[in-house]
């Protein structure tokens, strides 16, 4: 039985993913922000549980609400195996941008920041963990933007905003952090490998799942503006089921063999990122920004 983290894990892939895990005998850790929203869906996720799953409330925008889950976490857990980051935000109706009370816009303050602060915290338990891995959430949809750069002096700028442009700005992040994140376990594996081998302890393995349109939940479609929802109706109804990605987080959690890469899509092939992610001292520069902006977090890598 793994232990394994998903955050978002309320509604959406989320949700599936916890579902299936939780199905097969693994113990599922829900993150949610809502704990209404979070226990409707515990409730789901057990039904059918071999292990009843766990609730814990975290909302990615705020670094209090962050690192109260993960406290909570530490103090319950002795390891965990696998961490989802699958929680976001897309909020289309958004005309301006909004902030979190630490001053950062909130698209990359909750699909960027939050889950690289949560890895952060959760590092410790991670490296406790024989196999521990760490999933990271892109998407598909940067294949429209092949030019995209991370914006370091506008990080949290109003100026260029609009709900796409947050959105896969930091989701570009995501894939860096995910490729340097994958460096620095493999960095710390040649260097401690004796004294971790000793503790039972193993490499770290990272992926980021280019995600492709996922059809939304009822629920979130009916909450959409009218025409909002007409719009979005025919690409609704061509967009893969939730169930089917569960499903590519389930195998990416549990699967036996090594991780086939650090950007791969729904089916698990390795994929190529934007080209910018493979710039070095960009991804440096964006780590560096990262532990700045969520107050320099220690790392167990």
């Amino acid at each position: 039985m793994l232990s394994i983290a998903i955050t978002g894990a309320n509604s959406g892939i989320g949700l599936r993913a916890a579902r299936t895990l939780a199905a097969a005998g693994h113990h599922v850790l829900a993150l949610c922000r809502d704990l209404d929203r979070g226990r409707a869906a515990l409730a789901e996720i057990n039904a059918h549980a071999a292990h009843p799953a766990t609730l814990v409330q975290a909302d990615l925008s705020s670094p209090d609400s962050i690192e109260a889950a993960a406290d909570q976490l530490t103090r319950t857990a002795g390891h965990l195996d696998v961490l989802v980051n699958n929680a976001a935000v897309f909020d289309q109706t958004l005309r301006e941008p909004r902030f979190t009370a630490d001053g950062h816009e909130l698209f990359w303050a909750t699909n960027h920041l939050g889950p690289f602060l949560l890895t952060a915290r959760l590092s410790p338990l991670l490296a406790a963990a024989a196999r521990p891995r760490v999933i990271n959430v892109a998407s598909k949809g940067l294949l429209s933007m092949p030019r995209i750069r991370i914006r370091f002096d506008q990080l949290d700028d109003p100026s260029w905003f609009t709900p796409t442009r947050a959105y896969y700005h930091a989701k570009l992040a995501q894939i860096m952090t995910t490729m340097t994140l994958a460096e620095r376990a493999e960095k710390a594996e040649k260097e401690e490998k004796a004294e971790r081998a000793q503790k039972g302890a193993g490499r770290l393995e990272v992926a980021c799942v280019r995600v492709p349109a996922v059809r939304l939940d009822a629920g979130r479609v009916a909450a959409m503006p009218w025409l909002l929802r007409t719009l979005y109706a025919p690409k609704n109804r061509m967009a893969v089921p939730a169930e089917r990605l569960g499903d590519t987080y389930a195998r990416l959690a549990t699967g036996d063999g090594p991780l086939p890469g650090p950007y791969v899509d729904e089916d698990l092939r390795p994929v190529r990122a934007p080209a910018f992610a493979y710039d070095e001292p960009a991804r440096e520069r964006l780590w560096a920004a990262s532990q700045a902006a969520t107050g320099n977090p220690a790392w167990a890598w």
